[in-house]
């Protein structure tokens, strides 16, 4: 069941109901809606997958009482360990199992039968969650849940699928001190506000470009020409199809959570405003950089060792980030371009020449570094989006202007850019227009590095009968769009 679907859209209103109605009769009864509700949101998919789950959370939440009766640290760290490698294990099988045979295949005279194993969704987020928790504790940086708190943390239905990769430590004293459990008039209100953009941007936004993106990739692979302007019409087309994609996802998930008066970690704010790629990852899939960055990269030395160590530990992690996007050599190679990409940011900051210039020039060489950023990134989505590093191949080639200029670029597609361009380079977030109600964890940070401009004080969300018929009409006009549904990309991973 994805959130821009009619039946999600059902599924949320008895939701809603179903919780404002337990609310009046027990303030405690809503916790245990919400996990109900999770529980059925999940089976949607699979119903055999939900005894994955379940047994993803018991299993690790035992594992944790184990470390905390640890006769030793020594003890402990081993089984940390286990655990670290139990998880990493069930998603290697039902996530890249198949890769790997496939690979296999090619090295040998007898191919061996690939298996057709159905991706559990979400299980890379829920995953990631249980070995930071695994991790954070045996570290002493969160304390010991209760299990039903813990299990509405990792289960949670607006983060369970797509992410954000919340860590305990996050919610879970938010959880535990919260003692009524009702629906709040003004929860209602932000959350489906929030809700109501993020799945315009999907239906509206995203849906309408799909479609010619995916001539222009599949053209690619039947061998038609590709030209210079197809190479880059492809690579930011895309690029802005998943932007959208993931801002409206992102949109959805922290506008569902309010509704029930959760608060999500921030995930996503306007990366493509980035001036560098370290930059870009601050601002693109923040709760992944932040994993990768510590238990990835920071266990194998991050920059505390020398130039050399630091861009192997950048090397490998992004490449280990780009495989967990999918089991496919293209996102190998794309892991890699980012790192690359950073490698030269960690360089470029160690001879720090930027510093050395007067501020105004630095504020005047801005735009010019956020449109080298942003033509860095959309090169390497080729990688991300391409099905074979081969017809990737194709478009990296003429993008830097080996294969002349013809185009089958489609003249709607092109015509459809500029709009683009003007909304994630001139608007405020969504975050931004409910800045006054905080609406994800750790969004003041971003907030005091982006002060409001007029155009957000404008458009600033408020209680106000204007805003409430915004909020419906927007919701409408994308509730009736869904007809051009096309998945979420984050949801394959």
């Amino acid at each position: 069941m994805v959130f821009a679907s009619d039946s999600f859209i059902l599924f949320l209103f008895v939701c809603v109901v179903a919780y404002a109605v337990g609310g009046r009769f027990d303030r405690s009864l809503g916790k245990y809606l919400i996990i109900a509700f999770s529980l059925v949101f999940y089976a949607y998919w699979k119903p055999a997958y939900v005894l994955l789950l379940v047994g993803s959370i018991v299993a690790n939440f035992t594992l944790a009482r184990l470390i905390l009766a640890a006769s030793s640290r020594r003890v402990a760290w081993w089984l940390v360990a286990a655990g670290v490698a139990g998880n990493l294990l069930a998603l290697a099988y039902y996530k890249y199992f198949a890769f790997l045979v496939g690979t296999l295949n090619e090295l040998v005279a007898h191919p061996l039968p690939v298996p057709d194993i159905l991706l559990p969704i979400g299980i890379s987020f829920f995953t990631f969650q249980q070995i930071g928790f695994l991790v954070d504790y045996y570290r002493g940086d969160v304390t010991a849940p209760r299990f039903s708190d813990y299990f509405f943390i990792v289960s949670f239905f607006p983060h369970s699928i797509a992410g954000p990769i919340v860590r305990i430590g996050e919610l879970q004293p938010i959880v535990a001190a919260r003692k009524a459990w009702r629906l709040r008039a003004d929860d209602l209100a932000v959350g489906f506000a929030i809700f109501a953009i993020g799945l315009f941007k999907k239906t509206v936004l995203v849906d309408p470009i799909a479609q010619y993106v995916d001539a222009m990739y599949h053209a690619a692979a039947q061998g038609s020409a590709i030209g210079f302007v197809d190479g880059w019409v492809a690579g930011v087309a895309y690029g802005f199809q998943i932007y959208f994609d993931f801002s409206g996802y992102s949109d959805m998930a922290i506008g569902l959570a309010y509704l029930f008066g959760v608060r999500l970690p921030v995930n996503f704010f306007s990366p493509y405003l980035a001036a560098s790629v370290r930059e870009f990852w601050r601002r693109w899939h923040i709760t992944l950089s932040r994993f990768l960055r510590d238990y990835l990269f920071i266990p194998l030395g991050g920059s505390r060792h020398g130039l050399p160590k630091t861009i192997a530990a950048l090397m490998i992690t992004m490449l280990l980030g780009g495989l967990w996007h999918g089991a496919n050599w293209t996102f190998v190679v794309w892991g890699g371009l980012h790192g690359a990409y950073l490698s030269v940011n960690h360089l470029s900051r160690r001879v720090d020449l930027g510093g050395r210039l007067p501020v105004s020039v630095r504020r005047l060489l801005r735009p010019l570094s956020v449109l080298v950023t942003f033509a860095a990134v959309s090169f390497a989505w080729v990688f991300f989006r391409a099905d074979s590093v081969a017809d990737a191949l194709v478009f990296a080639k003429a993008m830097v202007g080996l294969s002349g200029w013809h185009t089958v670029a489609r003249s709607q597609l092109i015509s459809m850019l500029p709009i683009y361009f003007v909304i994630v380079w001139t608007m405020p977030n969504t975050l931004q227009l409910f800045r006054p109600f905080v609406p994800a964890i750790h969004a003041e940070d971003y907030f005091a590095a982006n002060p409001p401009g007029w155009i957000e004080r404008q458009l600033a969300f408020d209680f106000s009968t204007r805003w409430a018929a915004i909020s419906a009409m927007v919701f409408v006009v994308a509730w009736l769009a869904i007809s051009n549904l096309s998945p979420f990309i984050y949801f394959q991973f």
